[in-house]
């Protein structure tokens, strides 16, 4: 945050607050003199994070992973478009933002009810993100439902372990938080 000339911070003029090259005062909003005179900027090192920063950083990565779309396997079950075709569902994206969440919270609701009711064969029709209705049964509802809860959870106690990590650390900023996450490929 300061100017250099040959590796030394420039003095500065205890009146203007202006650098000083051989007793001539640069004023700082005019840099190209500054650098013809052979000045360099030199921007100042980013504070270093605190354990608590690099938590919140990684609270922030979990959650963004969190409501990443859920990629599920339906194998042969029928998914049908909005026009009527059918086709077999196979792997899906399922959003996962936080109001898709709520919806999904929704259809666990109606799926107990269905098996509870001993109708586990009720279609309780899954969205997809490509706008697919995959024909789930209630019982099949609960089983994609315990797989995001799955995922969900491994993201949770992988950032947990990440953020002990890094406040156990004598250094929090040389925990490698970016990589390693469940899911990553």
């Amino acid at each position: 945050m300061t100017w250099h000339l040959n590796g030394e911070p420039l003095p500065l003029d205890t009146g203007s607050g202006w650098p000083v090259i051989d007793g001539y005062q640069y004023p700082p909003s005019d840099p190209a003199r500054l650098e013809a005179a052979g000045a360099v900027w030199i921007a100042p090192e980013p504070p270093a994070l605190t354990a608590e920063d690099i938590c919140r950083q990684i609270d922030a990565e979990r959650d963004r992973r969190t409501a990443l779309d859920f990629a599920y396997d339906f194998g042969v079950t029928v998914a049908v478009d909005d026009l009527g075709a059918e086709i077999a569902a196979g792997e899906r994206l399922l959003q996962m933002r936080p109001e898709d969440q709520r919806n999904w919270q929704a259809l666990q609701g109606a799926a107990l009810t269905a098996l509870v009711s001993g109708a586990p064969e009720t279609i309780l029709p899954m969205r997809a993100e490509d706008n697919w209705n995959i024909q789930t049964t209630a019982a099949q509802v609960l089983g994609v439902l315990a797989a995001m809860t799955a995922h969900a959870s491994a993201l949770l106690f992988y950032g947990g372990a990440l953020k002990s990590q890094v406040r156990a650390s004598a250094d929090p900023s040389s925990v490698d938080w970016m990589t390693g996450w469940p899911g990553d490929v």
